[in-house]
Order: structure tokens, then sequence, then C-alpha cells
């Protein structure tokens, strides 16, 4: 599971589990489920596929942005060590 930022949590998702779809820059989505866990929320289910697809390494950053309710475009930057 991936976790996120517990103030957004709090303020975009639901305090159940629920589904939202990642989006990258040329439109391909993916749908993750969103879980509560300990006071905050995480990626779980489908997260693991967006990773893979993304080709995702340690040092990447990925920026989600709230598009809809249930939609997030994400930006992926590739940070590699020289």
């Amino acid at each position: 599971m991936q976790p996120i930022s517990n103030p957004f949590s709090e303020a975009h998702f639901r305090p159940f589990k629920t589904h939202i779809v990642l989006r990258d820059l040329k439109g391909k989505g993916w749908v993750v489920t969103v879980v509560p866990v300990a006071g905050r929320h995480s990626f779980s289910g489908g997260w693991r596929s967006f990773a893979v697809d993304n080709r995702l390494e340690e040092g990447d950053v990925c920026i989600f942005e709230l598009v809809k309710r249930n939609e997030m475009q994400v930006h992926v930057f590739r940070v590699r060590q020289s």
C-alpha cells in the first residue's frame, strides 16, 4: 500500500474504501482502490499495476492532481542518480 498525505486524504476521501482513477498525461487510466488505514488513506488494489506500467523506481516523484472527485491526473518526474 502507498500512503496518502493525511490532510489531503481527510479533505478529499470518504472514511471508507472507494475507487479512483489515476490518469497519465496520455489519458490512460488505472482504477485504484483507496482504503482508510490507521487514520489516513492508502492506495491499495491497482497501485501495483500503475507503478509497473509507469516503470516507477525509487527516487521518482509523482505529483497527483485532483481533477474530479474520483479522478487524479498523475505527473511522473524521473530522478536518476548519475
